[in-house]
């Protein structure tokens, strides 16, 4: 199908030209390694380049024209003067599919954790109101019939444009998505409005690309630039990170969620087992007992935030309750594996310091044996979060230190700087070969005990140099588990 001719003129903001009057375009390309001849060049600024310095080789490959944020002396065609090529960008995505985001109701969740379960929980609340409900996010993406893994948390603007425009085809009205904070430092989502939105929860993570926590929190800040005019964004102020939140958003009309007794929307959890947990949601004037199959107060708070989104959405309590209820599990998160063995294990895809806690926290009173766990840390990212990874499982009662993605980093490495973090290292063990620890783990696990296989949760690839491996936790598991029987 042709795409439609944009004119440049209408891009919101101030727009200026040089050379020209006007652009109108069908296609845009904001790398000029992949540029056709007739494209028009988007210049974007990138954490490691800037495409306002390959503008003119994007015009000697064929460029018809170039959109950039200031004027080009050395560049002779035709240019689009912006504000933020970043902002134009994702708003030409929209455009050139017709701009499907104004025809769904869209929720965005964001967090360090918690934003996948939130979404899951949220989409299936939405299915029992008996509303058709793309998805995007960590596991997949769907249209609202079908699904695809998904590649990114939050794909690029013009990838989120065909996600939608599939959406609004096969009847979706409402979408649910995660937003990273990369997307957001980005502006990947800068041309939606969203009908709803969270901020889960605001700790350490992705600091390689964000430089510094104070960073990484004005990423998770901007989804507030977002939302409809009147809408309240969702905080859960439990968490420090999203009550410094509060305190810079202000002028933000927001609404907050939590145990806590001063929270405007709260969880109870009335009795909670390796099976699932009782929860009593206070939601207003209103009080919704629920049995969720989700261990963890982490996944209390999860079905709060999912709850509380449902009702701006103005969803009945009548299908807030089922919708919560009716949600088995989500891929590899706090994913229980039960073959028969006499001990519990869990296949989560904590990989942050506080993930790890929430995890061992949720372990600890429904565990009446020990706790084993195995973990790792991805290679070419965040070196300072090792050691705190280590600190966050020092409890446990059995440690294997592996492999995750090491890239191109030495795994060995990488072990010995998690490692670094202990106080003793008495109860932990280094294995490299991560199916030969989650082996050792099985194979050391008692009656009672509880094993958790963390950092990779869903995945199914392991990066390792350059190559690509099939690797996914819950398999291998599984075959080690059916060897033990």
């Amino acid at each position: 199908m042709p795409l439609p001719v944009v004119s440049l003129r209408s891009i919101p903001g101030t727009v200026a030209f040089l050379g020209c009057g006007d652009l109108a375009a069908d296609r845009f390309c904001a790398d000029s390694r992949t540029l056709h001849p007739g494209d028009v060049f988007v210049a974007v600024r990138g954490t490691t380049s800037d495409g306002h310095n390959f503008a003119a080789a994007a015009v000697r490959a064929g460029a018809r024209a170039i959109i950039t944020e200031r004027p080009l002396a050395e560049v002779s065609a035709p240019q689009c003067i912006v504000r933020d090529t970043r902002r134009t960008l994702a708003w030409l995505a929209m455009a050139q599919q017709s701009f499907p985001a104004d025809k769904l109701t869209i929720t965005g969740i964001t967090g360090t954790n918690g934003k996948t379960t939130t979404t899951w929980l949220l989409r299936s609340i939405l299915r029992q109101a008996q509303i058709r409900t793309g998805l995007i996010g960590t596991i997949e993406y769907s249209d609202g019939w079908h699904s695809e893994n998904a590649r990114l948390t939050t794909p690029s603007p013009e990838e989120l444009a065909l996600l939608m425009r599939r959406m609004t085809v096969c009847g979706s009205s409402h979408c649910v998505m995660e937003i990273s904070s990369h997307a957001l430092h980005q502006q990947r989502c800068s041309a939606l409005l969203l009908s709803a939105a969270a901020i889960t929860n605001i700790t350490r993570d992705h600091l390689d690309y964000h430089g510094s926590w104070d960073d990484y929190l004005r990423s998770k800040l901007l989804i507030a630039e977002l939302l409809r005019p009147g809408v309240p964004l969702l905080l859960g102020l439990d968490d420090p990170g999203c009550r410094k939140a509060a305190q810079l958003l202000q002028d933000t009309q927001s609404r907050s969620f939590g145990f806590s007794e001063d929270c405007q929307d709260r969880v109870i959890i009335r009795e909670s087992s390796a099976a699932g947990q009782s929860l009593q949601l206070l939601l207003d004037r209103d009080t919704l007992n629920v049995r969720i199959p989700l261990v963890g107060a982490h996944n209390a708070l999860n079905a709060l935030a999912a709850a509380a989104l449902a009702r701006q959405l103005n969803i009945p309590n009548d299908a807030i309750i089922p919708g919560l209820q009716q949600l088995s599990g989500v891929p590899g998160r706090m994913e229980a594996i039960q073959l028969g063995q006499p001990f519990n294990v869990f296949v989560d895809f904590a990989h942050t310091p506080d993930g790890l806690r929430q995890a061992m926290a949720t372990l600890r009173p429904v565990t009446h044996g020990r706790i084993i766990v195995v973990f790792g840390a991805g290679g070419d990212r965040d070196r300072d979060k090792r050691p705190l990874m280590a600190q966050a499982v020092e409890t446990a009662d059995l440690i294997l230190v592996t492999s995750d993605n090491p890239r191109s980093e030495s795994p060995l490495q990488i072990i010995e700087e998690i490692c670094s973090g202990f106080q003793s290292n008495a109860h932990v063990q280094r294995c490299a070969n991560r199916e030969n620890a989650i082996r050792t783990a099985l194979h050391s696990a008692r009656p009672a005990d509880s094993v958790l296989i963390a950092g990779r949760g869903h995945e199914t690839l392991q990066q390792i140099q350059d190559r690509q491996i099939h690797f996914d936790d819950r398999r291998v598991v599984a075959r080690i588990l059916k060897e033990l029987t």
